[in-house]
């Protein structure tokens, strides 16, 4: 029903089939002289953070260099990355110790290299030929997708502290760095220079000086002639200053206009001060008087009155030093406490006292 068709023969003749050999040797031949190029992949995130921007007119600028990026492609074992400056950029003597190398997956600063003038092993070299920096690795690797933080300067720490820096271009404008090398993959940074990167701020503060006394009046009560009364309250000045050279805190009082003490108009008597026969200083366990104590927790206080206990300095009719200090100084305390001790033949009635305090800014 069906006929048998004939096979169909396939045949090549010997001069075809010598052509086909010899393309096939023409193509293995330029695959080994022209191998394939292998496309760069583009770096991302690419920055460079400098530390001065300024030019290096009429005097030099240097700068510290904080260099970023991401390397889609990595750095195997053997390759290098090259980072290069524009002209104009003075290398000077920055070498590896200025230099600090690190990567890693999240922030950069994961693994940090150990860097030489050359590499070994796992020791990666860094060094500077022209404008152009190469960081070249032994036997280590720079994973796929890594971020690249590379630091040039002051700002290189690891290892050896950084204390070189390049010098800023002359000339005001905009550069470019460019990144490339054996990894494979490439990228370009533009930096600017500015003619002046800093601007100049001014403020003024006037001299001040504040001084609070607590109350205005400090009350004995009844005086004994058995033992030593204290005034309440004691009174608490306060003071601040930005003077340089701090504050005299001086004390004087009124005492009858001729002596100072305690006064009793009516009776015309007076307790003296510091004791009856008006002593610079009394203790009045044993004799009768009247005086104060001073205290601070900063100021110094003044001779007579840098006592305790029942000792008392004795008030004068003329100011005299109670505290210095010889720095600014914020809201500085000094607590007067007044003692006082009569005799027995002390007249009674009322007896009272005028204290004057002055704080002086010593600017």
């Amino acid at each position: 029903m069906f006929k048998k068709l004939p096979a169909q023969r396939w045949s090549v003749s010997g001069g075809k089939l010598k052509t086909i050999w010899i393309l096939f040797l023409v193509l293995a031949l330029l695959n080994f002289f022209y191998p394939r190029i292998a496309h760069a992949d583009a770096l991302t995130a690419l920055s460079d953070t400098m530390s001065r921007l300024a030019d290096s007119t009429p005097t030099a600028v240097y700068s510290d260099h904080t260099i970023k990026y991401t390397t889609p492609s990595g750095v195997a074992a053997g390759q290098n990355m090259q980072i290069t400056f524009p002209a104009g950029f003075t290398i000077g003597t920055v070498d590896y110790t200025d230099i600090d190398v690190s990567w890693g997956p999240s922030t950069g600063a994961e693994n940090e290299l150990t860097l030489a003038a050359t590499p070994s092993g796992a020791t990666w070299g860094a060094v500077f030929s022209g404008q152009v920096l190469s960081i070249t690795s032994g036997t280590g690797t720079i994973t796929a997708a890594s971020k690249v933080i590379i630091e040039i300067g002051t700002n290189a720490t690891f290892g050896v502290a950084g204390d070189q820096q390049i010098q800023n271009q002359a000339t005001a404008a905009t550069y470019t760095i460019s990144i490339a090398g054996s990894f494979g993959d490439t990228g370009k940074i533009a930096i600017v220079i500015l003619t002046d990167d800093q601007f100049a701020v001014t403020a003024s503060v006037d001299p001040t000086l504040t001084f609070t006394v607590s109350d205005t009046l400090t009350a004995f009560g009844t005086l004994s002639s058995t033992s030593v009364t204290t005034s309440s309250p004691n009174i608490t000045l306060t003071v601040s200053t930005n003077a340089q050279s701090g504050y005299t805190i001086t004390v004087k009082d009124a005492g009858n206009g001729t002596n100072p003490g305690l006064y009793n108009s009516t009776a015309a008597f007076i307790i003296g001060s510091a004791d009856y026969s008006y002593g610079n200083s009394a203790n009045l366990a044993s004799v009768a008087g009247y005086g104060i104590q001073g205290s601070s927790a900063t100021a110094a206080i003044a001779s007579p009155y840098n006592v305790t206990s029942d000792n008392v300095g004795g008030y004068e009719l003329t100011a005299q030093n109670l505290a210095t200090y010889s720095g600014l100084a914020d809201n500085h305390t000094i607590t007067i406490t007044s003692k006082a001790k009569i005799t027995g033949s002390t007249p009674a009635g009322a007896y009272t006292d005028t204290v004057t305090v002055i704080a002086t800014g010593n600017f």
